[in-house]
Parts: C-alpha cells; sequence; structure tokens
C-alpha cells in the first residue's frame, strides 16, 4: 500500500531498524507500557459516552473506525466489486475506493472507559464497544495505521474528515491533534498508558460517576487526574504539613481540601485564608490572635487562624507570598510543634496542634527556610497537560451556572449536558491556558455572549485552531489580547460580593488569582478573612 505517495511495509509500521540502539530500547519499552490513543471529545448522538477511549495498541498495526467497522464495505456483509479490482491485494468500496488488503482486516477500534482496576464504571477495551452513532458515519469511516510515534488517518467513508480544522482525505496524526467528522464526532488523539494502575490510597467509594465531579470537586478521567487523586489520598494519610503547587486556576484549592477532607481531622472544620491578601500590619494578628484592646484600643479579640485550626488543617492559600515581617514568626510555629504567643499576650503560652497546607504557583519563590517546612509536595497539573478533560470540565461549569439560576447558562443545557459546538470544543482544546480553569470559564462566558441561538457557538477572531506539534512548520499560536485590570472600586465591589473570596473574585474580573493579589497589595485594600468548612 502507499501512504502520501511512498510505499509502507508492514515492517515500516514498527520501530526503524536504523534507529540507535538506546533509542530503540525507549522506544519498546514505552511501547509496552503505553500506546496512542483516540479520546471521543464530542459526539452528536452519544454525549454520555464523553471521555472514553479507544487503545491503538501497536499488536495492531491497522484500526478501523466507524458506526459499525466489523462490516466490510459500506453498509454490507462482503466486499463488493464490479468485476476484478484494480489490485489483487484490494477491494473496491461502492464509492469507487480502493481498499489495500490490511485495510479491509483491520482492528476495530473500540472506545471503552479506561479507569483504575477495580473502580465503579471502569472497562476494558476488549469490553469496549466498537460502533459509533451517526448519520453521516459510514460503517468503515476511517482506516488508522501505525506509524512510529504518529498515525496515518484515511477517510474511507462518506462523512467529512477534519484534521486540526483543516479539511483532508488522508492525513499524518499526532499526540495533541484533533479529528473532526464533519457534525458527528470529535476525537482527540494523546498518549494513554496500556492500563491505569489500580489505586493505592485513594477510597473507591469516592470514587465518581464516569466524568462525573468526585465529592471533592476534582474533574478528570485522564491518567493525570487519577494519579494526582491516589497522590492526595496518600499525603492526606500522613501527618505531614503539605504543599500544594500548581498553576494559577488549576485547582489547587481543590486538591488542599481533598487533603483535609480524606485526613484524620475531616471531622473538623477546614481553616483557610489567602495569606497574601493580608495587609502586613494585620498579618500577625490574624494568624495568631490578639488580646482585646492591643495593639490598638477598641480592637476586639481575636483568637487568631492557628487557634481556630487547633485539631484541624490550616489551608494558607499563595503562602509563597507570605510577608516577610510574619515569616520568621510563623517559622518559630512550625519548628517548637504549634507553640505561640498571642500579641499582647506574650507570657501566656499558647499551643496549636494543626496541620498545615500550603498553597503556591510559586514554589521558586518560597524561602528555603519555610519550603522546608513542608515534608509532601503534590504538584496539580494545569489544563494544559491533560485536555482530554476540557469537555467534562465544561460540562460541569455549565452545569454549576444553571445550578445557580443562570438563566443564560440554563439555555444550553438538555438533560445535563452542554449544548457545544464541536468546534468550539476545538477551539478550547487547541488553546494555550495560563489561567486554566478560570480562562476556560472567561471563554466559554466569551462565547455563550456572543451565541444567539440554543447552542454555544465557536468564537469569533479572539481564539483560533492550531496544532502546537506544527509550529516546526511556522504555524504559531495565536493568544487573545491582554485585557485590562480593573479598578479599585471595581475591586472593592466584586470583593464584597464574592464575601471576600479570591479565587471566585479573581474569576468575576477577568483576572488571574495573582493579578488580584497584587493589586490588593499595592492599593492595601482590606479583605475580610474567608472561612472554608467540609
Amino acid at each position: 500500500m502507499r501512504q502520501h505517495g511512498r510505499d509502507i511495509t508492514a515492517h515500516q509500521l514498527s520501530p526503524s531498524a536504523t534507529t540507535s540502539p538506546e533509542l530503540e530500547v525507549d522506544t519498546r519499552d514505552r511501547q509496552r507500557t503505553e500506546c496512542l490513543a483516540l479520546v471521543l471529545i464530542w459526539s452528536a448522538r452519544e454525549p454520555h459516552r464523553v471521555g472514553e477511549t479507544a487503545l491503538l495498541r501497536p499488536d495492531h498495526p491497522v484500526y478501523i473506525l466507524g458506526r459499525a467497522p466489523t462490516i466490510t464495505g459500506d453498509g454490507l456483509s462482503s466486499p463488493i466489486s464490479d468485476g476484478p479490482p484494480s489490485d489483487p491485494g484490494s477491494q473496491i468500496t461502492p464509492s469507487g475506493d480502493v481498499l489495500p488488503e490490511m485495510e479491509m482486516q483491520g482492528e476495530p477500534a473500540r472506545f471503552f472507559r479506561q479507569r483504575p482496576e477495580g473502580t465503579r464504571d471502569a472497562g476494558t477495551s476488549e469490553q469496549g464497544s466498537s460502533q459509533l452513532l451517526g448519520e453521516s458515519l459510514s460503517r468503515r469511516q476511517l482506516s488508522i495505521f501505525l506509524d512510529r510515534d504518529s498515525l496515518w488517518v484515511r477517510s474511507i467513508g462518506r462523512c467529512r474528515l477534519s484534521l486540526n480544522g483543516q479539511v483532508v482525505r488522508e492525513a499524518t496524526v499526532r499526540a495533541g491533534d484533533t479529528l473532526y467528522l464533519h457534525h458527528q464526532l470529535l476525537l482527540y488523539c494523546t498518549h494513554r498508558p496500556l492500563q491505569i494502575p489500580a489505586l493505592k490510597a485513594y477510597p473507591l467509594d469516592r470514587v465518581p460517576a464516569f466524568g462525573e465531579s468526585d465529592r471533592d470537586g476534582m474533574i478528570g478521567e485522564s491518567p493525570t487526574m487519577w494519579k494526582l487523586r491516589d497522590r492526595v489520598a496518600a499525603s492526606a494519610r500522613t501527618s505531614y504539613h503539605v504543599l500544594v503547587v500548581g498553576e494559577s486556576g488549576s485547582g489547587k484549592e481543590l486538591a488542599a481540601q481533598a487533603v483535609h477532607h480524606l485526613s484524620a481531622r475531616s471531622h473538623r472544620k477546614l481553616i483557610a485564608d489567602n495569606i497574601a491578601a493580608i495587609p502586613p500590619s494585620l498579618a500577625a494578628a490574624l494568624l495568631f490572635g490578639n488580646k482585646k484592646n492591643f495593639p490598638n484600643p477598641g480592637m476586639e479579640e481575636r483568637v487568631g487562624l492557628l487557634g481556630a485550626a487547633n485539631g484541624s488543617s490550616l489551608f494558607l492559600d499563595e503562602i509563597g507570598d507570605m510577608p516577610e515581617e510574619v515569616q520568621p514568626m510563623f517559622l518559630r510555629v512550625t519548628e517548637r510543634h504549634g507553640e505561640y504567643f498571642r500579641l499582647g499576650e506574650e507570657s501566656k503560652l499558647q499551643r496549636s496542634d494543626f496541620r498545615l497546607i500550603g498553597a503556591t504557583n510559586r514554589p521558586e519563590k518560597m524561602r528555603y527556610e519555610l519550603k522546608r517546612r513542608f515534608q509532601r509536595e503534590i504538584r496539580v497539573p494545569g489544563v494544559n497537560h491533560r485536555k482530554e478533560d476540557i469537555p467534562l470540565l465544561i460540562r460541569h461549569l455549565l452545569n454549576i451556572q444553571a445550578d445557580t439560576d443562570d438563566l443564560d447558562a440554563s439555555r444550553f443545557i438538555v438533560d445535563g449536558y452542554p449544548k457545544v459546538h464541536p468546534l468550539l470544543i476545538e477551539q478550547l482544546i487547541h488553546h494555550t491556558y495560563n489561567t486554566n480553569v478560570s480562562e476556560i470559564m472567561f471563554l466559554l462566558g466569551q462565547a455563550m455572549a456572543e451565541s444567539d441561538h440554543d447552542v454555544i457557538m465557536p468564537l469569533g477572531s479572539s481564539i483560533r485552531i492550531e496544532s502546537s506539534n506544527r509550529t516546526s512548520r511556522g504555524e504559531s499560536a495565536r493568544r487573545s489580547s491582554p485585557r485590562p485590570l480593573p479598578t479599585v472600586d471595581d475591586v472593592k465591589r466584586a470583593l464584597n460580593v464574592h464575601k471576600g473570596h479570591i479565587t471566585r473574585t479573581a474569576n468575576a474580573l477577568n483576572i488571574s488569582r495573582d493579578q488580584l493579589n497584587r493589586l490588593i497589595r499595592r492599593e492595601n485594600i482590606l479583605v475580610a478573612p474567608q472561612r472554608s468548612s467540609r
């Protein structure tokens, strides 16, 4: 058979013999543990299947994808030929396409719910379904050839095919690319392990239904998210202080809350605050507490965050931005088993049995003395590292908005599933994110505002489909133009509406938490201490 004008043999579908021995060993090791996969990220007829995966194992060099790929030809149980085929190793379909012999014998691509072994709704590739519903899908729609670390995909059915927004008949597909079967299916190519390991620490009774959020609000079926859940649970079982690291908007707060809820301290209220939003002049009093009328007459007595967290967990967001003058006092508390003094009561020793959970998106900025207080570190992946979870995040975000009586969001929801145009999903998949989930919310809100119908339509010129692995050919990712920062009055109003919650306020103002914290410090804006409970 021929690919892009060159001969392709079965030998060329495996690693080249000319590859260096070291690279060949690495490639073989990788093939034993993972493979390329197609993830279903939009379906016109089967929205409940979004998130299902088809593993393209290297032991089957050719796969067939379609409405009924086990049936040869388009709608026929046996191949048809109007006379002798043009090639002895080929068959001819009613549309006139010549199918090579390997194409006719391809393995059906089976989509299944890839989850850790033993969890609810978990399936296997052998149990998966090769049938994909769609009015204009052919029974045998795509032939997929494995070619080292990429796929060669050929359209052999009647439904039009696009790769990263460009109509094609055949194309090379790599991890990070999207395949769109017009008005029927949207697929995302990625690397997947052959099997997601069984959970070691995360409780099985907390595993959500497929595609849903777990009890702690974390969304995702990607292997990265399952690894994060297990890491969170393993850290929660210990009594060590935990540092949660991740990009702005990646979900550090959810991971920190999960550490508390999965720990032995979960029966007590989680005490939480954003340390970067506390004015330096009030930081000591808010952290350690103060005696009544100290340091100034009329000041109310405070138990302090440390006192309130006794027997529980203390979550300090943006801990790397703790005021310099407070850090030495705080370091002594963590070093002396929770011993401290309230302001104005230096002769009365206090002790708090608290577990510290810190979060930062800039761990490299933290003082060494502060960072070494944390015996466990959890890294929360950004959206750029789990693009296949974006459709599930969109569904979750829209349902939350609809549940809060947002009429604008409600008109885009039917039976709990969003009515989103597949090209918008494709745009959001190829976008490069700086503020992660909050950026998805912003772009989704933009698309909703621009949509006059009951389907959320693609965005205009603010975001385009670009493939990250095509940049070597001169393509570069286009970014949205920078947005102006809100005024001080805007910040104060938003903080008041959202009761001092930094993340929600930043989302409402369309800026990152870092930007909001810098505005608060620069303008010396007073933020009411927030409290979080289980």
